[in-house]
């Protein structure tokens, strides 16, 4: 699972073999006296370490081209390189210094062959610890793409996790790893493990006492970051141990939570002998990669949802398509398009906010990754003591802190969130009218006694208008018909709210609003009049098409008179408009008197 650093490889060039005896009993190397064998030994392993040894001119002709090809052919300044020479064959140690990057050079003697070793020992330590931070360097990098890839792939989460275990596993020196998906805050069970074997399973199972949660692995549940401790006395993993061939030193958890729930705990063992391996700065990008990850995965559950609402408002548009043969009167309804454009302008504004603080949130992100990379460049500065680059590195982050306006980044993305939470219930808001202009209501007739609507509709009302609104009722006594207590309800509603909110907007001096009742010929009329600012005329065609609002943005989905419009032509009623600009506006519904209970 790891990525682990092999046997250190030395390898010994020469013709003469005349320095071999000096490395018997040193160090497990290969000895070459040929330039093509060391370029087949670097395809199937970059050396640890070459010892140059000089005796001749064809010694040193060879050693020349070996250190060019390894220096400037391969590009490869990790591997240490080092002469070792005879007294009696003088060399030009600076030229090699300097020309050939060579990183020492010693002189073959049985008086120095101690001091010899050692130094040779401890090219070797110089280079593993650079190999080290290779990989270390490397693992971070795969950790930083494996988050990339959650925000670009659509993988189940599961697989994500397996992909991302591997780098993480890489990163903190682990052998073996668990995900246990929690099922609640104390329960959970193993989804997925490596190494994948049956019997390791039922080893884990028993020694975590699963499917409960032990406290130590509860308490990452509670905290919600990552935890790297000694593992707890109570704890018996000698049974896994065995099967793995190591023994176990600390564990790491690392939980995956998303909108304040944890979803996953991934658990990882590491190995008692490379427990000092693991640093502060690995920590610090483990609990960065988690905060990252949270973040993603909130994303992606905010985008699920938002395809949701997507597919929910598809649904409404599909049923606002079927009252098409309802719309009787083409001069006062728009077509299905009609309907469409209007749904999208209304929703637009709000949408558009959020579309907009996605792009925000994503360059906010693109900002703070950036620092962030400045920022574990600087801490691997400091563990290699690159004080020169250091100070450097310094600047360039507050430099950047300065540029990209950090500060401000972390207090507008709360902006952004509450923007986008507004938009959305302004979406929400628009749907909800939706419904009630869609809603296939019974409308079976019954008896209707108009007066008593009205008196129930305006006790309701007392509570939702100003009470410097006057509303005079001058109610005839009309014979009972056949029409629907419960629609004429939402009509009387929806004409007395919109007068009084044309009132309270104009600011009209002594408002007031007449409801009328009267019985003419064959007809029942209903007038409700007001004394407000009026309606132009150039859009008094268009005041019972859906969408159509003279309110201001954001005040009015411009449904109310539609949905009156249409409810009454379902009860066989007409509706008309009367107005005249600064000085009333009033809505005149009749029925014909045919519906009258006593002709049922």
């Amino acid at each position: 699972m790891t990525s682990k650093i092999c046997t250190p490889s030395v390898i010994i060039v020469d013709r003469s073999e005349q320095f071999l005896t000096l490395f018997e009993k040193w160090h497990p190397c290969e000895h070459h006296k040929s330039f093509r064998s060391i370029k087949k030994q670097f395809s199937r392993q970059k050396p640890s370490l070459i010892v140059i040894c000089i005796n001749s001119k064809d010694d040193e002709d060879l050693c020349q081209k070996v250190t060019e090809f390894v220096r400037i052919g391969l590009s490869n300044m990790d591997t240490r390189i080092v002469i070792m020479r005879n007294p009696e064959f003088v060399i030009d140690e600076v030229l090699w210094m300097e020309k050939f990057q060579v990183n020492g050079c010693l002189l073959n003697n049985e008086k120095n062959q101690t001091i010899n070793l050692s130094i040779l020992n401890r090219e070797i330590d110089t280079f593993l610890h650079i190999e080290n931070n290779r990989i270390l360097h490397d693992a971070e990098t795969d950790m930083l793409m494996c988050i990339t890839q959650f925000s670009k792939d659509n993988e189940p989460v599961n697989i994500l996790l397996q992909n991302f275990s591997s780098t993480l596993s890489s990163l903190c020196y682990a052998r073996c790893c668990l995900h246990i998906k929690v099922e609640d805050n104390t329960t959970g069970n193993i989804t997925y493990h490596l190494p994948n074997n049956n019997e390791l399973l039922t080893r884990y199972n028993q020694a975590l006492n699963l499917p409960k949660l032990p406290n130590y692995l509860c308490s990452a549940l509670d905290e919600k970051k990552p935890q790297i401790n000694l593992l707890p006395e109570n704890i018996n993993l000698k049974p896994i141990e065995e099967e793995l061939g190591f023994t176990i030193g600390s564990y790491l958890t690392f939980p995956i939570s998303s909108y304040n729930k944890v979803l996953y705990l991934l658990l990882y063992f590491i190995p008692d002998t490379d427990m000092d391996k693991v640093s502060m700065k690995q920590i610090n990008v483990i609990n960065k990669a988690c905060e990252q990850l949270t973040m993603l995965l909130e994303r992606r559950q905010a985008e699920t949802s938002l395809k949701k609402q997507y597919q929910r408002l598809k649904n409404t548009l599909i049923e606002l398509k079927g009252t098409k043969e309802e719309l009787k009167n083409q001069e006062k309804m728009a077509s299905i398009g009609q309907m469409a454009a209007g749904i999208a302008h209304e929703i637009n504004n709000p949408l558009s906010y959020v579309i907009s603080n996605f792009s925000s949130m994503d360059r906010y992100l693109n900002s703070i990754m950036q620092l962030q990379d400045l920022q574990a460049e600087f801490l691997n500065s400091i563990d290699l003591k690159q004080d020169h680059h250091v100070h450097a590195l310094k600047q360039s982050i507050h430099d950047f802190h300065e540029d990209q306006d950090i500060s401000f980044v972390l207090e507008d993305i709360r902006a952004v969130v509450s923007d986008s939470h507004s938009g959305l219930t302004r979406v929400k808001n628009i749907i909800s009218d939706l419904k009630s202009f869609t809603y296939s209501q019974s409308t079976d007739l019954e008896e209707c006694h108009i007066e008593q609507v009205i008196e129930e509709t305006l006790k309701i009302l007392k509570y939702d208008i100003d009470e410097s609104i006057k509303i005079n009722k001058e109610l005839s006594q009309l014979p009972e018909f056949m029409a629907h207590n419960g629609l004429m309800q939402q009509v009387i509603t929806n004409l007395v709210k919109n007068a009084a909110q044309a009132l309270t907007e104009a600011e009209t001096k002594k408002p007031t609003i007449i409801i009328n009742t009267s019985l003419k010929e064959d007809l029942i009329f209903i007038s409700i009049k007001d004394n407000g600012p009026g309606i132009p005329e150039d859009v008094r065609s268009n005041i019972f098409e859906p969408f159509f609002t003279t309110k201001k943005v954001g005040e009015g989905t411009g449904l109310g008179l539609s949905v009156t419009f249409n409810i009454i032509k379902k009860l066989g009623g007409e509706i008309h408009l009367n107005s005249e600009v600064n000085h009333f506006t009033e809505f005149v519904i009749s029925f014909p008197i045919s519906n009258r209970s006593s002709d049922k």
